[in-house]
């Protein structure tokens, strides 16, 4: 390369939203009403609908730049077995709602924790499991 040439493109040169601005209009609009497409189809949209040829890496470059990355829905999963049978039962899902505290015997209501610890090689998780009387009086050590 002669050294004139790379001396005029370091000082010239373009950024790619300047490069490339003529075609942010058409990308919006395309995005606007197909928000389905990705930048497969948005090329193509520029190619058959408003004559620009340009390459699909070049587009793809300008739906990150300009943030027109898809527009989708995200469909929800279904409801797993266990949240099914809570939205049954509704109300009486909570089995201690209404219920004293001093009433709860011991091994009848089980709290747990979820501890994780995490070191070089991995990590390690702890679930402790406390009866309701335990840890109302902290009879239980607790030992993290």
């Amino acid at each position: 390369m002669a050294r004139s040439t790379w001396h005029h493109h370091t000082r010239t040169r373009v950024g790619y939203a300047e490069k490339y601005a003529h075609l942010e209009a058409p990308l919006k609009a395309i995005a606007e009403a197909h928000p389905e497409y990705g930048y497969r189809r948005s090329t193509a949209e520029l190619r058959e609908t408003y004559g620009y040829r340009v390459n699909r890496k070049v587009v793809a470059r300008l739906h990150r730049l300009w943030d027109l990355p898809l527009r989708r829905t995200v469909t929800r999963p279904k409801p797993s077995a266990v949240r099914r049978a809570i939205d049954a039962a509704g109300p009486h899902a909570n089995l201690l709602s209404g219920r004293p505290k001093a009433e709860i015997g011991p091994l009848e209501v089980f709290y747990t924790d979820f501890t994780e610890l995490v070191y070089a090689d991995g990590a390690l998780t702890i679930i402790d499991g406390v009866d309701a009387p335990s840890r109302r009086h902290r009879d239980v050590p607790r030992w993290y």
